[in-house]
């Protein structure tokens, strides 16, 4: 080897060491820079209020009050129904039919009470139009008493002067015993007409027992108007039906659920956050939602509910003295689903947005 080629040689390998150090070095610095700009991408991601969570809906089961067996369902999934529509109904004869009875029970005990309420005041009047009869007759004795005293007493001083006979006093004396007898018979009757107003006492009396079959016979009536109308599946909440468990013609027990409505118009989203955080979150804070099933689509949501109690811990302590549990709490995000493109059960990625 030349000494010139020795030369080359040497440079060659100088240069190849300066490249491979400058490659080491531009990747340290590389790899530096994206180990910086991962750490504080970390940090922002740990101190953002970003949480993730499940996309959800208010839900409620649609179920009768009574057992019975299913007739006809007028909807089915995927129907969007409103608060009170009828969804389903029993078979309903039976009861139908025992309605009918209630209502002429019903009916009847009416029919009772007003016969009752108009006896008082007839029978009132027939006591009191006798009781008069007899004041009546009790002050005819009394004048027939006064009057025949009179004229024992004019007797007994003619008989004295001699003036009449024995005989005329002893008829002024039995006319006088007899308007006496007279007297007291009109009194026996007067009380035994007096005694009659017993009779309106039980008149209202039957009055008030009627009224009070008249009652049970309504609460019957409408008890079993209760029961026709429990027949009717009434929708409990406006949404869609989500799922439907039964089919015309099967058997049923009361409380069975037949419909599922989920509000799918109103979705939200619970999210939990930390202790830590909390501080900075607020009723009506806007948020964006983001749906891996629509990564170009920003869903605008809102803070609508902040539990006042924490639920879980989300660090343990570690030293009793330096450190301690921090538990989370639970934030409801509402989501409006408008176009209904958001389902349940889709993960949500919330970001609460501060400083709105």
């Amino acid at each position: 080897m030349t000494n010139d080629a020795f030369i080359r040689t040497k440079a060659m390998k100088r240069i190849s060491i300066a490249v491979l150090l400058g490659i080491v070095t531009l990747s340290i610095v590389i790899f530096g820079f994206y180990f910086n700009r991962q750490q504080e991408a970390l940090t922002v991601e740990r101190e953002s209020l970003s949480v993730i969570g499940t996309i959800e809906a208010r839900t409620a089961m649609a179920a009768f009050k009574v057992p019975g067996r299913l007739e006809t369902l007028w909807v089915d999934e995927g129907a969007a129904v409103e608060t009170g529509q009828v969804l389903a109904v029993l078979e309903s004869r039976e009861l139908e039919a025992k309605l009918n009875q209630a209502r002429g029970a019903w009916v009847a005990a009416q029919a009772q009470v007003q016969q009752a309420e108009n006896s008082i005041p007839l029978t009132s009047q027939q006591v009191e139009a006798a009781i008069a009869q007899a004041q009546a007759k009790v002050e005819q004795a009394e004048v027939g008493v006064r009057d025949a005293q009179l004229n024992l007493e004019r007797a007994v001083a003619l008989f004295k002067n001699g003036t009449i006979p024995q005989k005329s006093l002893d008829d002024a004396e039995n006319n006088y015993v007899l308007a006496q007898k007279k007297l007291q018979e009109a009194r026996s009757g007067l009380e035994q007409a007096e005694s009659a107003r017993l009779k309106v006492n039980v008149a209202q009396s039957q009055r008030e027992m009627a009224q009070g079959q008249y009652r049970q016979a309504e609460g019957a009536m409408q008890e079993a108007e209760a029961y026709v109308e429990n027949t009717k599946l009434h929708c409990p909440m406006s949404g869609y039906i989500t799922q439907k468990f039964l089919e015309a013609g099967e058997m049923l027990n009361a409380g069975t659920p037949v419909f599922e409505i989920t509000d799918l118009k109103n979705t939200y989203v619970k999210v939990y956050i930390s202790e830590k955080k909390i501080g900075r979150v607020h009723l009506n804070q806007v948020a964006e939602v983001r749906i891996d099933a629509f990564p170009q689509t920003v869903f605008k949501g809102q803070v609508v509910r902040i539990k006042d109690a924490g639920d879980f811990a989300v660090r343990k302590a570690i030293s009793e003295q330096y450190a301690h549990d921090l538990r989370s709490f639970e934030v409801k995000v509402a989501v409006p689903n408008p176009d209904l493109v958001l389902k349940t059960g889709m993960t949500a990625r919330v970001q609460i947005l501060e400083g709105e």
